[in-house]
């Protein structure tokens, strides 16, 4: 009967951890966000998704590298 309630309360204990780490973490990235932390875009631990602030009619086009070259009109 103690090794079932020894179990009982090490799974609580682990779902208690994992929820912990998953609460944390999320706070963690909402705070980086409300502080308009730069290094958000570049961290290899957060995976980007979506553009939030792009102009009407962006599209994505991955493996293109954009810099001045591509971004400025050829000159007459």
């Amino acid at each position: 009967m103690i090794e079932f309630v020894i179990i009982i309360f090490g799974l609580i204990g682990l779902i208690f951890i994992s929820w912990w780490f998953h609460f944390r973490k999320h706070m963690l990235l909402s705070k980086r966000i409300n502080n308009c932390d730069e290094e958000l875009l570049s961290d290899p631990g957060l995976k980007i998704n979506s553009v939030f602030q792009a102009p009407p009619g962006s599209k994505i086009h991955p493996y293109i590298i954009i810099n001045e070259d591509t971004t400025v009109p050829p000159r007459n």
